[in-house]
Formats: C-alpha cells, structure tokens, sequence
C-alpha cells in the first residue's frame, strides 16, 4: 500500500469508535436487568419480563447502525492486513487468515448475533403475554422457537469469536503482530471477562454491567491494529 492508501486505512478504522459505542447503547438497552433476577429456564431469566419492547427497538437500531460502522473500519483494516501475507512464514499466513476472515465475517455475525439476542428475548415476553403470565408454558413455548435457531445462533457466534481470538492472541505472541505481549488483553472475550469479574467485585444495584464489554473491545482491538498501520507508514 502507498502512504497514501494507509492514511486512508489510518482514519476510516476509527469508525469502529461510534460503531462500537452504539452497539454498547445496544448491548446496555437488551443486557440490564434488575438485581434479583432469577434463572427460570436455561437461557431465559426472569429479568427479561422488565426489558420493554422500546429497549429491544433502540437494541436492534443501535447493532444496525453499529454494523454499518464496524463495516468501514473493518473492510479497510482487512485490506491492509492482506498486505503483510507475502511476508509471512507457512503459519503466520494460516493465523493471518484465520484473523482476517474474523474480521470479514463480523460484517455478517455482529448484526446477525446482535439482533437474534433481542429478539430471543422479545420473543419470551411476547410469549408470556400470550400465554397469560403462565411462565412455564412460556418457556415451553421459547425453547420450541430456540431449538430451530440453536444451530446458526451459536455457529456464527464461535465462528465469528473464536477466529478473531485466536488470530489476535497467536499473531502477537509469535510477533507476526508488532505489538507488545500486554495487547493479547485486548482480545474482546478477554475483556468480556475483565468485565465479567468487575461485575462480581463491585456490588451494582443491577445485573448486566458487563454486558456492553465485548462490544467495547472491538474499540481497543482496533486501537492497536491502527498501531500496526501506524509503523508501516513510519517505515
């Protein structure tokens, strides 16, 4: 790539800021719940009965539009990230790959994933209604709806996660990635799980703290591949 082409790479990967931001509106609007929620059935907690259909609407407006951001910040990154194949070893190239179809599959996955969450719960509460707040025929009822979505909800979920993880995670420890070994932390399950642990340490009025997350570390992923953009303009 001219500098050129990499200034431009450089400026549209910060798109993944508002994107991620509003996917985090998303994540915040379908996550919170109240502090006593309890399990009814498997996925479904009784705290999905206080998520209003105006949560689930601003939810799948927020991951719409988020998308769309990731998308600019994405499809550049990826196409610098094509650059570096050449002079890569046999693995290097693998993991490369493997991280760079990561990235391209969020363009599909991220919105996919994001509004199946919000509608799985909107389903539930719908089905209470219908079913006249009998909560066992309800999840009765959204397990029925589940079982014919379990396989692409969480297909496009590992698939989408695991690639970007384990891309990031090898590419920095075997050096492909210029990055200090600390950027690994940025990995967005891992800072899911920084998350997750704040949330059991610190004694919220609420549940759901963590859950805008992972959305969040796209934002600092992303901040260290402008990293790598950065050093092959200086070079």
């Amino acid at each position: 790539m001219t500098n050129e082409e990499l200034k431009k790479v450089y400026r549209r990967m910060l798109w993944v800021i508002p994107g991620m931001l509003l996917a985090m509106i998303g994540d915040y609007c379908m996550g919170v719940e109240p502090k006593d929620s309890t399990a009814i059935s498997g996925m479904i907690s009784s705290g999905w009965l206080t998520i209003a259909d105006w949560r689930i609407a601003v939810s799948n407006i927020g991951g719409l539009l988020g998308t769309v951001c990731y998308t600019l910040a994405a499809l550049p990154f990826a196409a610098f990230l094509k650059t570096l194949l050449p002079g890569c070893g046999k693995w290097d190239r693998r993991l490369l790959k493997l991280y760079i179809a990561g990235l391209i599959l969020g363009v599909m996955c991220f919105l996919y994933f994001h509004l199946e969450c919000g509608t799985l719960i909107h389903n539930f509460n719908v089905l209470y209604d219908a079913a006249g707040g009998d909560t066992a025929l309800a999840a009765e009822m959204w397990n029925r709806s589940y079982l014919v979505q379990i396989v692409p909800y969480w297909t496009t979920f590992f698939a989408f996660e695991l690639a970007v993880l384990i891309g990031w995670f090898a590419l920095i420890l075997r050096g492909t990635f210029a990055l200090k070994k600390s950027w690994i932390l940025v990995a967005r399950l891992f800072v899911a799980g920084i998350g997750y642990v704040l949330e059991l340490l610190i004694p919220f009025s609420f549940n759901g703290f963590v859950s805008g997350f992972e959305s969040f570390g796209w934002i600092v992923m992303f901040l260290g591949g402008r990293k790598l953009v950065l050093r092959e303009m200086n070079e």
